[in-house]
């Protein structure tokens, strides 16, 4: 009976494989179309990219559209390459054309399902159109993302990229973006004020402090001089400043500020203005940088305490000889 029953099951499976070749020659000459399909419709999109790249100037100028709606734009047009050929694939092989008329038929319930699976990736989507229309920021700005900093070198359907400064590649998906504080340093203007503290000793003197780190800041190639701050930031009263900040526990906090062109050369300034200036005050007898002081304090004079504790011991011991001396 066992035999008979491994017989059948070694026949059905006979049948079925013979069945899938008769349907895979049967099918052979659309399964062949749909394969030069394919790789038509690859090296389509990959030569309207191309050519969208090499001619993105001329087509931004002739579009009337700026660069990060092209860019958008050009995402969008190789996608759209992409679905006709998937359609026309779809369309050459009678069951996958039985299963697409399917798919339509039951849209509704596949589209819940497939909308709860990919709600990220439509929630990207969706964000990246949004971030294209409204453009809080470009391609080619400096922006913050939470404790990530950088230039803006691509935005597309589900992701956007920023280049940092030490030229890591950092992915943000689109989502992301609507829900995080974006700071956009160039979104209107590149020019920024950039600050740091400096601390001093109380015994220093305030006014020769204050006069050496301006001096140091005005001399730093990346700052802004009075004459450039006036042409580029009309109104502003003075270029560079230097104001006590804090009275701290070890010293006299003073913040510098001054005015860059953009973030990316205020830590440059930012580096070369703090060790020059330590290098002032290192010959300054008048200014010191303070190192850290600690006051210990018991509640009662020291050598009083001292003096009880010798007395406890001489009196301890004292006892302990008496002792001895009775026994």
């Amino acid at each position: 009976m066992a035999f008979l029953i491994d017989l059948n099951l070694w026949e059905r499976f006979h049948d079925n494989v013979e069945a899938m070749i008769e349907n895979f020659v049967e099918y052979l000459p659309e399964i062949v179309f749909a394969l030069i399909i394919f790789i038509l419709t690859f090296i389509v999109a990959q030569f309207i990219d191309k050519k969208i790249t090499k001619y993105s100037a001329r087509l931004q100028k002739r579009m009337r559209v700026g660069p990060t709606k092209f860019v958008m734009l050009r995402h969008v047009i190789i996608g759209l390459v992409y679905l006709i050929g998937l359609v026309l694939i779809f369309y050459t092989i009678p069951p996958l054309q039985k299963l697409s008329t399917a798919i339509l038929a039951s849209v509704g319930v596949l589209g819940i399902i497939f909308g709860i699976a990919a709600q990220d990736s439509f929630g990207n989507l969706i964000s990246g159109i949004a971030l294209v229309f409204f453009q809080p920021f470009r391609i080619g700005d400096l922006i913050t993302v939470g404790s990530n900093y950088g230039r803006v070198t691509d935005i597309n359907l589900r992701q956007t990229t920023i280049k940092t400064s030490d030229d890591r590649i950092i992915l943000i998906p689109n989502s992301v973006l609507n829900k995080e504080t974006v700071i956009n340093w160039t979104y209107d203007d590149t020019v920024v004020r950039w600050s740091f503290t400096i601390q001093i000793s109380y015994e220093s003197d305030i006014d020769r402090a204050r006069a050496i780190m301006i001096e140091e800041a005005r001399k730093n190639s990346y700052v802004l001089s009075k004459e450039v701050l006036a042409r580029q930031k009309p109104g502003t009263s003075e270029d560079v400043r230097a104001r006590v900040s804090d009275l701290a526990s070890f010293g006299v906090n003073i913040l510098l500020d001054f005015w860059v062109n953009d973030r990316d050369n205020a830590y440059s300034a930012e580096y070369a203005i703090r060790e020059n200036i330590k290098k002032r005050f290192d010959s300054e007898p008048n200014v010191s940088i303070p190192l850290p002081q600690y006051v210990l304090s018991t509640g009662a004079p020291l050598g009083v305490q001292l003096t009880d504790a010798n007395a406890a011991e001489k009196s301890d011991v004292n006892g302990n000889l008496n002792d001895e001396t009775v026994v």
